[in-house]
């Protein structure tokens, strides 16, 4: 006997829908059938897509940033995700400079993040490295990461990475993940926030990404957050590489700066010219994944200075980021929020709706509707208001509700290691 049945839904696998049974057993797919077979819970999806879990590769929970921490911990972040859909999260390790501090980081965001309801895992993170990388790459890598994450900017805060240790990472079998902006071309200092894009241009993003595709990639390069299209078609094509694009960055663009309230929509990037949010729209077939780089402040902290050097910098979206980008891609999108995330980071059991994956589902309401308000605990989102499409009504964990009919349920998320 199973533990679960989904019935009646149009379950979304290999690429298409299919109206069939999804069968669950100790937390995993045990079977996709027509037939009805005994299990101890049967779930009604009649009407509703049964989707894979979405997973999300780049959150911030809990970012202390010295003068401010993100609003969202692991628990309330990740209840916000469960109601968006999202089953699985990827954050960050505390930037370390030498291979020594690994362990502690790992520590310390390991037992920050067991208040998860759903499952998790991490990329290291370096500041100004000072270490051996080849012992740093086999240190992650043992620990059940596989991606590290470099700045190419921030050399205020000691967060850059020299370009010796950058081309040395890119030369190891691991994902390099790189925030990329020329730190030359950006003004870490800049005050007026209706002109905030001009302190870190596209122009230092493009010249970062030059710098990038010169260096020799032996493992695989993975550009968080790309912000614009010319951006996206510089990367597209290039072997070994993989583009990160946000939600956001697709629906508002440099002129929300200049608003009364402005300093809410500060970001790192940030927004372009809506010329080139249409150019980021029109390559959407060439990223391949959509991470919101969910980092909320409160709006207080937001709107606390008139200076936008001294506002924190970040959004959040991961309660709504799967329907922010369904309704202007519809099912398409699906693949970029699931199995690509899943097969880049090496979460083999993660992404699909398959037999002997983990049985992380969504239940979504196609034809329903949704309108924002509020992301995670903050008292804001820059989407507050926004009528959308579709309605996710439950999301499953390993075969377990975390939210059901929009109520969300205690539960315990795990440790995801990348393979």
């Amino acid at each position: 006997m199973y533990d679960m049945a989904v019935q009646g839904g149009k379950v979304y696998s290999d690429g298409d829908f299919v109206e069939t049974n999804v069968y669950i057993k100790d937390g995993k797919i045990a079977k996709l059938t027509d037939e009805i077979l005994s299990s101890v819970e049967s779930v009604d999806a009649k009407g509703l897509f049964v989707l894979p879990g979405f997973i999300d590769p780049h959150v911030h929970m809990a970012l202390d940033l010295g003068n401010a921490t993100s609003c969202d911990d692991f628990e309330s972040g990740s209840v916000a995700a469960a109601k968006g859909g999202v089953t699985t999260i990827l954050d960050f390790l505390d930037p370390i400079a030498h291979e020594d501090d690994l362990i502690r980081a790992f520590e310390k965001r390991y037992k920050l993040a067991l208040s998860s309801i759903i499952d998790f895992g991490f990329h290291a993170t370096l500041s100004s490295f000072h270490g051996d990388v080849g012992k740093m790459v086999k240190q992650v890598k043992q620990l059940g990461m596989n991606s590290i994450k470099v700045f190419t900017t921030y050399s205020e805060s000691g967060r850059m990475i020299e370009t010796e240790h950058l081309e040395a990472l890119l030369k190891n079998k691991i994902i390099t993940m790189v925030h990329a902006e020329d730190d030359a071309l950006v003004d870490a200092a800049w005050e007026d926030i209706a002109t905030y894009e001009s302190s870190r241009p596209l122009a230092a993003e493009l010249s970062a990404l030059d710098q990038l595709l010169k260096m020799e990639i032996k493992g695989k390069l993975y550009v968080v957050h790309v912000s614009s299209g010319s951006g996206v078609e510089k990367l597209s094509g290039n072997q070994n590489v993989f583009v990160e694009s946000c939600p956001q960055y697709f629906y508002y663009d440099n002129r929300v700066f200049a608003f009364d309230n402005g300093s809410l929509y500060l970001l790192a990037p940030p927004f372009r010219a809506a010329s080139e949010r249409e150019k980021l729209k029109n390559n959407i077939g060439n990223i391949h994944t959509i991470g919101t780089d969910h980092c909320p402040f409160k709006r207080a902290e937001k709107t606390a200075s008139d200076k936008a050097s001294e506002i924190p910098k970040g959004v959040g979206s991961i309660a709504y980021s799967f329907l922010l980008m369904y309704n202007l891609y519809g099912d398409s999108i699906i693949d970029q929020m699931s199995s690509n995330v899943a097969d880049i980071f090496g979460l083999k059991s993660k992404g699909r709706i398959q037999d002997g994956y983990d049985a992380d589902l969504v239940l979504f309401d196609p034809e329903g509707k949704t309108v924002v308000k509020g992301s995670g605990i903050c008292d804001y989102s820059i989407y507050d208001g926004l009528s959308l499409k579709g309605n996710i009504k439950s999301t499953l964990v390993r075969g377990r509700f975390v939210m059901k009919d929009g109520k969300v349920i205690t539960a315990k998320g795990r440790y995801v290691r990348g393979e």
